[in-house]
């Protein structure tokens, strides 16, 4: 089963050399979509060192696609790289130099895409295991549970607390209607069933499962880092500003349980992050935030 990954990273260089090693092995292609030195608003980003690390990846598979566009919105970015992939646009052509087989396989769609940011790191152990659930399943679209994390690779927010959970696996052809959302009236209908005390059917007719937390999840670094990446990240966040301003104090203030870096996924624990990700021991809280942590340019 071929999967394309779509993965938006601006100012990721944290996450997006650990995020491409998951994908790799299990991708047919990545493609890497940023505006290098533009926010969602137009605003000027100083850039880090995302870009380079994705051409410094190796790659000989010619499997990474590194796509600079001044975008507008995150859902018509997506859906763009999604429709691009198109044999189309090889159908009618005189190769000069490659056979034109090779130049449609290039082209091609593939079965499903896979919708990733930088930030939300799978589980290298497990991901061969959605992977395999979701070719026995074959939705129209597959949602994934995300672990969030705040502070520290060891702060875990309980899903319990905070249900965390968005579209990972679309097919060809599915598109989005706001940020990772497929279909507002999904939910609407999953609403109005619910009103009537009538079973939510509204996935089911929409052809959209949830992989089951035992299958596989994905690990968000949601609010882990300095004081410094996080402001730019609320800033540059396709949200209006003035409410995640306000939603941050809240959000660093989840109840969170410690997760010993033993009980983390192998390659989170064998990654290369700033020290400050990790926790030496439990402590009862939350360690406060420091803008003096490593250096975090973003």
């Amino acid at each position: 089963m071929r999967i394309h990954a779509i993965c938006l990273a601006l100012n990721e260089e944290l996450f997006i050399t650990e995020t491409l090693k998951v994908l790799y092995p299990f991708c047919s292609g990545i493609s890497v979509l940023s505006q290098y030195d533009r926010d969602w608003y137009g605003r000027t980003v100083k850039p880090d060192q995302t870009v380079p690390r994705v051409l410094s990846f190796p790659d000989p598979q010619g499997k990474i696609h590194l796509v600079i566009r001044r975008w507008k919105d995150e859902a018509a970015t997506r859906n763009h790289e999604m429709l691009a992939l198109n044999p189309r646009c090889a159908m009618h052509i005189m190769p000069h130099g490659i056979p034109k087989d090779q130049i449609i396989e290039f082209h091609s769609r593939p079965d499903y895409f896979l919708i990733v940011d930088a930030d939300e790191i799978y589980d290298v152990d497990t991901f061969g295991n959605v992977v395999d659930y979701l070719s026995k399943r074959r939705p129209r679209g597959m949602r994934m549970l995300g672990y969030n994390y705040v502070q520290t690779w060891n702060r875990r927010v309980l899903p319990t607390t905070d249900r965390f959970q968005h579209f990972g696996f679309i097919k060809p052809g599915v598109l989005f209607e706001f940020l990772r959302i497929v279909s507002w009236n999904e939910s609407r209908l999953s609403k109005l069933l619910t009103k009537l005390h009538l079973p939510d059917i509204s996935a089911q007719l929409y052809g959209f499962i949830d992989c089951p937390e035992n299958v596989g999840v994905f690990h968000h670094a949601w609010l882990i880092g300095s004081q410094q990446r996080l402001g730019f990240k609320v800033e540059r966040s396709g949200h209006r500003s003035d409410i995640m301003n306000a939603w941050l104090p809240r959000a660093l203030s989840t109840p969170t349980v410690f997760v010993p870096t033993s009980e983390l996924p192998r390659n989170i624990r064998e990654g290369h992050w700033p020290e400050y990700f990790f926790e030496r021991e439990e402590a009862p809280q939350p360690s406060p935030l420091h803008s003096s942590n490593l250096a975090d340019t973003a």
